[in-house]
């Protein structure tokens, strides 16, 4: 029988070729997870403000003070849009809206959360001296 042409070392670089052709890959994998996983903070960032908003909102407060109480369950100086609307009889709705930056040059990104609340009956709550 002749001898393999492909002697035993023939194969040594493939390994390292295959190896740097997958690292791009794995790059963009992992900024491509990162930013999902910034779109999910900002939904429940969104989730919660919304939610704050509502319950100022159904505790007497007017629409200035869920507004403010909405932009202050997020981090500070974060853009936002918030809206309060009357969501039926006796019920209150607030909605967040969050623009989110993803990478790969995706266009802007608008996460939303809503939440409702049933208005406490009776005049709103007194605050205390000094607050």
């Amino acid at each position: 029988m002749p001898a393999s042409p492909a002697g035993p070392g023939a194969q040594d670089g493939s390994a390292t070729v295959e190896l740097a052709a997958a690292i791009p890959l794995l790059v963009a994998v992992t900024i491509a997870m990162v930013g999902l996983l910034g779109l999910a903070r900002d939904q429940v960032l969104a989730q919660g403000a919304a939610r704050e908003g509502a319950r100022q909102a159904a505790i007497g407060g007017d629409r200035a003070s869920a507004v403010a109480a909405a932009r202050a369950a997020l981090p500070a100086g974060r853009s936002c849009r918030v809206a309060v609307t009357s969501a039926g009889a006796g019920r209150v709705g607030v909605r967040v809206e969050l623009p989110v930056h993803l990478p790969f040059g995706v266009p802007l990104v608008t996460v939303r959360a809503t939440a409702v609340a049933a208005l406490e009956p009776g005049p709103p709550p007194t605050r205390p001296p000094g607050r």
